[in-house]
């Protein structure tokens, strides 16, 4: 492991056969609060631009522990952020002045695996670890809490665990639904409301998911997990917040309906989730949670350290390939498009020029507007054509070219994003129908509408998308997209 930036990139093995037995041996070590070797030539920078207790404190335990240098960056205003700088050049100082590990929490969701990506074209040997991006991911709070529902409930899997609070926003829940996913027999139950409610990505990840409208109706799970309303990221009426913060309460009285050996957890901080006169319930187990935070990130800082050098093959743009599905004599294919009852049903065929066909319904018009960005367009006649029946996608977009011709690096990137897209060119009395295949991430067309971010935020940093199932993941912040909502 050289960066730690989210849970999606570690398998089950790495998780739970590596982290977690390795966070689990260095408990013994964290309890004696006595470092175990001075060791100043080993250096971590920990720039927290957003305030932190937990993961800020303890990370500097742990480096404490470890007998290492650090330094500390509190809030963007300590920074040249203020002035505008980027977040490349700012990772860059910091790599620089000799951070050897460099720990970022930040608002911009994505800005960590960006500031690796830098880095390691640069050729810096720093392990980037994610203290927390925005709404996105928090994978060293996942890596505590698989540690302590490990230590207490004695197994990672066969468990019902009920969310409760806002499972929107709370990037901890995130992380914590994308590590159990890995494992059998998980059932969720969550609690919440519709500004809060959980995104429909995470609860694809589970085949048992049951939603619920109070909080006795968690009484039947082993684990109950808090996530605080994130008041610095709701948006929604001021009304509905307040009535969210009485809902979202554990009392005696609902403490009593849960099972009698029920674990709760929090990643902390709360404010009103839990009544007073529960705070030292037994069942309550946020206090050593939080504690699991020093050697976990003990455990981190060691490995982070250790692969600092391991090189990162940086993501490169394959070139797309082109192949030809169908080429005719023009003369001899004009023939036989005669013969179809729909052959001049939308538009007369062109004897030089591109044909985009099978375009996603209702992208026609963008595609037309990427094209003349790019000067494609400046020269030829252009004919939209939208709403067309098609037998394979019910409805699809046609943009036709007279005399115009896509260069083939465009038609990668028009493929790129709209993978069933099909190119019939004609030129030299010949008419070809090209298939493009290509890589599965996506760049150079569209942007992330998340204005949070970081491809919205630094000028170095372009839009990327992964292919999902139903449309487009941005490769930083990790949200899903349509390919309506992109381009």
């Amino acid at each position: 492991m050289k960066h730690c930036i989210s849970i999606n990139d570690f398998s089950k093995k790495e998780i739970y056969n590596e982290i977690i037995p390795g966070c689990r041996a260095v408990i013994a070590a964290a309890r004696k609060r006595k470092p175990i070797r001075y060791q100043p030539e080993k250096k971590a920078i920990f720039a927290f631009f957003e305030p932190s207790t937990r993961t800020r404190g303890s990370y500097l335990e742990a480096s404490r522990l470890l007998g290492w240098a650090n330094a500390e960056i509190l809030g963007a205003e300590a920074t040249s952020l203020t002035k505008k700088e980027s977040i490349a050049n700012t990772v860059r100082m910091f790599a620089a002045q000799g951070a050897d590990v460099l720990v970022m929490r930040t608002k911009i969701e994505g800005a960590q695996r960006f500031a690796a990506e830098i880095l390691d074209g640069e050729g810096y040997e720093v392990s980037v670890q994610n203290g927390g991006d925005g709404t996105n991911q928090h994978p060293s709070q996942t890596f505590l809490d698989l540690l302590t529902i490990s230590e207490k409930l004695g197994r990672l899997d066969n468990f019902k665990i009920g969310f409760f609070g806002d499972l929107k926003y709370g990037r901890t829940v995130h992380s914590l639904l994308c590590a159990l996913a890995h494992q059998k027999n998980i059932s969720l139950t969550l609690f919440s409301a519709p500004e809060t409610a959980l995104q429909t990505q995470y609860k694809n990840l589970f085949s048992n998911v049951k939603e619920v409208n109070s909080m006795d109706r968690l009484g039947d799970c082993d684990l109950i997990y808090g996530s605080r309303l994130q008041e610095e990221r709701f948006t929604g009426d001021p009304v509905a917040l307040n009535r969210a913060r009485e809902k979202f309460r554990i009392t005696a009285d609902i403490l009593d309906s849960f099972k009698k050996n029920v674990l709760i957890m929090h990643p902390m901080p709360y404010v009103q989730e839990f009544e007073p006169r529960i705070r030292k319930d037994v069942r309550l187990i946020i206090d050593l949670e939080a504690w699991h935070g020093i050697p976990t990130r003990m455990f981190l800082l060691a490995e982070g350290y250790r692969n600092r050098k391991a090189k990162i093959l940086p993501i490169t743009k394959k070139d797309a390939e082109f192949k030809i599905i169908k080429e005719l004599p023009l003369k001899e294919y004009l023939e036989k498009r005669k013969k179809k009852k729909t052959a001049s049903r939308y538009f007369l065929p062109i004897t030089n020029g591109t044909v985009i066909d099978h375009i996603p319904h209702g992208l026609g018009l963008k595609i037309r507007e990427f094209l003349s960005a790019k000067d494609v367009l400046v020269k030829g006649v252009k004919h939209t054509i939208e709403d067309v029946s098609s037998k394979k996608c019910k409805l699809k977009d046609v943009l036709v070219l007279e005399n115009i011709f896509i260069p083939d690096s465009l038609m990668g990137t028009i493929a790129s994003f709209a993978p069933d897209t099909t190119f019939n060119v004609i030129k030299d009395e010949t008419f070809r129908k090209i298939k493009v295949k290509t890589p599965d991430k996506t760049t150079g067309i569209g942007v992330c509408p998340n204005q949070n971010c970081i491809t919205n935020h630094d000028p170095e940093a372009a839009a990327r998308f992964i292919h999902i199932e139903k449309g487009l993941r941005c490769y930083y912040c990790e949200k899903d997209f349509t390919q309506k909502e992109v381009i």
